[in-house]
């Protein structure tokens, strides 16, 4: 009964391990290929267990059943839990060069050492089964993966409670991981009988595959954002947050979305006189004679485009920093920054679709910030470039406290390779070509 038991949990590993792998393979987050390599080790330990258990235990069988579940279980889960939740980089390479390193060595040396005592049908204990080396190494492992997802917890748990949304999100995920490496240690310390060992590593294979599925949540095209928020429709405010301040809704551009990409963010051109004032210290001009009625905008007859707007805005601007009395003037002191993103192969579509959300969000919370482009780069499909435009520093600086550039920023993480900044000053500047609006995805 008790092999039967184990085997059982090997074929729900075995189907969870497939369905992470499939994931990780698809979506090629770091933190997804570490726990496939923790589900693949629970999997080949349960399997040993079983055929343990029923036809009796040799070195193999023991030897792989403790790679798999005393060594690289713990110690690839702790790792995949840090690249989840680690903000810099540093400390990412740090976790992947010591779990690498570690493994390598300690999987040399439990194949090498040789066994102690015989093994029989019983599930063997490590104390009574190795030396004092290997005995180490496993120690080793447990402790580290112990202090790693205990402190990874702790993290997520206080900036949850700091209201930070990412934090939020990946809390739960956070909990169910840490639950399985607490089962993974349990089950091969040798202080648990046989049954309940092998339902505590079938358990733990099963708690990493639901953890990892509700790391990234999943929309459907078009559902869970609202036309111009930066939120989800639903999600924050059940768990007690208070979604970002909104301004009022935004009509929705009158062309029809063009399948090309370059979203732009301009400001309207009916609003520049709400914007810019009338100087009235100008005095009025006599009435001249009726002339005939020309186009105000000679390429275009049919009435000014958000293009126009934004060129006139940017002519004016720099007239403005040479004749400060100009109209404006205001604009004098607009700045900008160039970001340059390069993206890992084969996230370009996750990253432009958090770019798209994050446009859009722009356009509707953020009156000062005049024009806010993302472009594809020819000839370099894994790089995007993006321009934005803002009316002065304070603009520049609220910008940086939107909750939408956080989320971004928190979500694109496992997106981008590198990322370059250039920041700028306004000078002369003319856009005389129109853009598209928002393209669909």
């Amino acid at each position: 009964m008790v092999a039967l038991l184990a085997l059982l949990a090997t074929l729900g590993a075995l189907a969870a391990t497939g369905l992470l792998v499939q994931r990780a393979y698809k979506e090629r987050l770091l933190y997804l290929i570490a726990w496939s390599f923790t589900q693949v080790g629970l999997t080949l330990a349960l399997l040993c267990m079983g055929l343990g258990l029923m036809m009796g235990f040799n070195g193999p069988l023991f030897r792989v059943m403790e790679l798999g579940a005393a060594l690289i279980g713990p110690v690839w889960l702790a790792l995949g839990m840090i690249e989840l939740i680690a903000r810099y980089v540093q400390v990412r390479f740090a976790a992947w060069l010591f779990a690498i390193s570690y493994t390598v060595v300690a999987i040399v040396i439990l194949i090498l050492d040789p066994l102690k005592g015989s093994l029989s049908k019983s599930l063997p204990k490590p104390s009574a089964t190795y030396d004092a080396l290997p005995l180490l190494l496993i120690d080793g492992a447990h402790v580290v993966a112990v202090i790693a997802l205990a402190g990874c917890t702790g993290v997520t748990a206080w900036l949850a409670s700091k209201r930070d949304q990412e934090a939020a999100e990946l809390l739960i995920p956070v909990a169910l991981v840490a639950l399985a490496g607490v089962l993974v240690v349990s089950g091969t310390r040798g202080f648990l009988p046989a049954p309940l060992a092998a339902i505590a590593l079938g358990a733990a294979a099963g708690l990493v595959w639901y953890g990892s599925m509700r790391t990234i949540p999943v929309y459907e095209e078009g559902e869970g954002y609202d036309e111009y928020g930066d939120e989800p429709a639903t999600g924050y405010e059940e768990q007690g947050y208070p979604s970002a301040a909104k301004a009022e809704p935004v009509p929705a551009p009158t062309p029809p979305p063009d399948s090309r990409r370059g979203e732009l963010r301009f400001p309207e051109p009916v609003a520049e006189e709400l914007r810019y004032p009338v100087n009235t210290s100008i005095p009025e001009q006599p009435q001249q004679p009726a002339q005939p009625a020309q186009p105000a905008y000679p390429d275009n007859p049919a009435g000014p485009t958000a293009i126009d707007g934004i060129g006139n805005v940017l002519e004016q601007a720099a007239l403005g920093r040479a004749r400060p009395g100009a109209p404006g003037g205001e604009l004098a002191n607009a700045c900008g920054q160039i970001t340059v993103y390069t993206l890992l192969d084969g996230r370009e579509d996750a990253f432009d679709r958090l770019a798209t959300d994050l446009v859009k969000a722009a356009l509707a919370a953020e009156p000062d910030t005049l024009v806010f482009a993302s472009h594809d780069v020819v000839g370099a499909p894994t790089q995007r470039i993006f321009y934005q435009l803002f009316r002065d520093e304070a603009a520049f600086a609220a910008h940086r406290r939107q909750p939408h550039l956080q989320r971004f920023l928190a979500e694109s993480r496992t997106h981008v390779l590198a990322t370059n900044v250039i920041e700028l000053k306004l000078g002369p500047a003319k856009m005389p070509l129109p853009a598209p609006e928002f393209p669909g995805r």
